[in-house]
C-alpha cells in the first residue's frame, strides 16, 4: 500500500499545478488512476471502471471511451454500480455471467474495436466525508475462447474498498461534475 502514497502524492501535486486546465487535470489524474489499479490487481486498464454521481445517474469517467455512454440511474434496479452506490455495500462475483445483470456495456466496441464480456467483476462505493460520489468497478473481460483470469478473492475486494477512501478525495477533486 506504499504504493498507494506515492500516488496520492502525485496526484495532490497534479490537482494544485497551474500547468493544467481542469480538463487535462481530469483527465490525466483518471488515466493516473486506473493504470495504478489496474497494475494493482493484475487487470488491463480497460477493465477498471470509474462511474461518477451525476444528478440521478451514474456517468462513466473512465473507461474514456465510455464517457459518452447514457448514463445508469441510480434507483435502476438492474445496473451493478446503481447497487453499489445506493447500498454502499462492496461487490465480488467470480461468475457473473451467470448472475442477471446489464449487458449493454459487454457490447460497446472498445478502443481497438473488440467487444469482450465481462467474466468477474468487483466493485466499491467511492465516499468522501460520508458523501457517495461514485463507484470502482474491476472486471476481468476476455473474448469466447480466452481464459477470464484469476477470481478476484475477498482479500481483493477489502483492498480496492481501502484504496477507494484513500483515493476518493484526489478523484473527488478532479472530476468536473
Amino acid at each position: 500500500m506504499n504504493d498507494v502514497n506515492a500516488l496520492i502524492e502525485e496526484l495532490r501535486a497534479l490537482i494544485t499545478t497551474p500547468d493544467f486546465d481542469a480538463a487535462e487535470r481530469f483527465k490525466v489524474a483518471v488515466n493516473r488512476v486506473a493504470g495504478f489499479l489496474a497494475d494493482m490487481f493484475g487487470a488491463e486498464k480497460s477493465e477498471v471502471a470509474f462511474l461518477w454521481q451525476h444528478g440521478d445517474s451514474l456517468s462513466f469517467i473512465w473507461p474514456e471511451y465510455l464517457a459518452d455512454a447514457k448514463g445508469l440511474e441510480i434507483q435502476a434496479k438492474l445496473p451493478i454500480a446503481a447497487n453499489i452506490f445506493r447500498s454502499g455495500r462492496p461487490f465480488l462475483d467470480n461468475r457473473l455471467q451467470e448472475r442477471e445483470h446489464m449487458v449493454e456495456y459487454e457490447f460497446v466496441k472498445e478502443e481497438n474495436g473488440e467487444s469482450r464480456r465481462i467474466w468477474k467483476m468487483m466493485g466499491v462505493a467511492v465516499a468522501v466525508d460520508n458523501e457517495r460520489l461514485g463507484v470502482i468497478q474491476i472486471s476481468r473481460k476476455r473474448s469466447a475462447f480466452s481464459e477470464p483470469g484469476p477470481d478476484f478473492t475477498p482479500g481483493d475486494l477489502e483492498t480496492l474498498e481501502k484504496l477507494a477512501v484513500r483515493l476518493g478525495p484526489s478523484l473527488k477533486a478532479v472530476v468536473p461534475f
